[in-house]
């Protein structure tokens, strides 16, 4: 009973607090879609901006290929672009492609020789799709001329093309989501485990410190232990709110700009809900206990703010590990590796595939791995040169 009441006064101190509000609704609700889905929706923008304009191209020795030249012209999506220092030109932005035909282009096709010209491009424009344009007008042209040869001695093109393949997805669209969510969740998850109550840690411990109100507490009839499980108790609920604002936030930004185009997967049932949250609850107790015990040692909030975000990078450094090793299968007793087994089961249940024995054995020692943080923060509280370090 005791506990509870500690844990209501720290949730009331809490919801005075503007900034663990903003750090508990506003960055989960607004920041979060905002940051995974503005860069997503200004590039499709672009693309299609650019899909739709024409291509700037300068050419280098055009009457060296006229026929190749009337027809990149003729395409309609070629606009001409004179430069005397082409390369400086595409360097300056002001052409998205150049090509240079050498001398005899047309004397090599007409007499069946393969020709080389050459395309111009800057690759550190990664975003741009109009060389892929040009490519594919300059592939075609290709073909042409091939079709024309194969003619000229009788010989059906048909007849070099045995077969086509025509791919088809057997994947769902829940699977297809479930591979996206996969990738992208977890991670977030995890981080909203450790920002999420992060403000909160921060009030209970060095807050209290600075506001000289910790001394007062400690005289009070209520065991430090007790008075620990409390602000503790605080801190989790505080995450588990800001955690579930932000995949909720999420994946409604996901239902209204589907970022996996025709993508009607991006949804989450109840039973795998039900598994993410206890995947992700020994993870929040465990960093909660922890921002506790680090922040106890600072003097005064900005210090304890310094003091949490290097524990940031023990979970952006394996969630990048577990992003861009979609296929990464560890062994068994990976799984008892704490924060990147939970970001591998975390991707495993958003893709179906989780093993029992694997989430058993995540959730069993992350278990214990928060008990030994609960046991370091009630060890820091009984500590008089950490409670009177000012």
């Amino acid at each position: 009973m005791t506990v509870l009441l500690v844990w209501f006064k720290e949730l009331l101190d809490t919801l005075r607090d503007r900034r663990t509000l903003a750090a508990m609704v506003i960055g989960p609700v607004l920041v979060m879609p905002v940051f995974v889905l503005l860069p997503q929706t200004l590039l499709q923008r672009q693309a299609e901006a650019q899909e739709q304009s024409t291509i700037r191209a300068v050419f280098v020795g055009a009457e060296n290929g006229p026929q190749l030249f009337a027809t990149l012209l003729a395409s309609g999506e070629i606009e001409r672009v004179e430069a005397d220092e082409p390369r400086r030109l595409l360097q300056e932005d002001g052409a998205d492609v150049g090509l240079v035909i050498p001398p005899g282009f047309e004397a090599s096709l007409a007499q069946g020789r393969t020709a080389v010209v050459q395309m111009l491009v800057d690759q550190s424009d990664m975003f741009s799709v109009q060389a892929e344009r040009f490519r594919t007008l300059l592939s075609g042209y290709n073909q042409a001329v091939v079709t024309q040869r194969l003619e000229a001695l009788g010989i059906d093109p048909q007849q070099l093309v045995p077969f086509t393949i025509e791919d088809v997805n057997i994947a769902t669209p829940q699977q297809m989501g479930g591979s996206f969510l996969g990738m992208m969740l977890p991670m977030f998850i995890v981080l909203w485990a450790l920002v999420g109550g992060m403000y909160t840690a921060i009030d209970v411990t060095a807050g209290e410190k600075e506001r000289l109100t910790l001394e007062p507490l400690l005289t009070t009839p209520v065991q430090r232990r007790t008075l620990v499980l409390g602000k503790l108790l605080a801190v989790v609920t505080t995450s588990l709110v800001a955690l579930i604002l932000a995949v909720a936030s999420m994946l409604i930004a996901f239902a209204v700009a589907p970022p996996v185009s025709g993508n009607t997967g991006l949804g989450i049932d109840l039973p795998t809900a039900a598994l993410l949250m206890a995947a992700a609850l020994p993870v929040v107790v465990l960093f909660s206990a922890l921002e506790m015990a680090v922040c106890l040692l600072a003097r005064s909030f900005k210090e304890a703010q310094n003091y949490i975000v290097p524990m940031q990078f023990a979970v952006l450094i394996p969630a990048m590990a577990v992003m861009v090793l979609p296929d990464l299968s560890p062994s068994l007793p990976s799984f008892a590796i704490p924060v990147f087994s939970t970001l591998v089961i975390l991707r495993d249940l958003f893709l179906g595939q989780v093993e029992p024995a694997s989430f058993g054995l995540m959730v069993g020692s992350s278990l214990v791995y928060a008990a030994l943080a609960v046991g370091l923060a009630i060890w820091q509280f009984g500590r008089e040169k950490v409670l009177f370090r000012t």
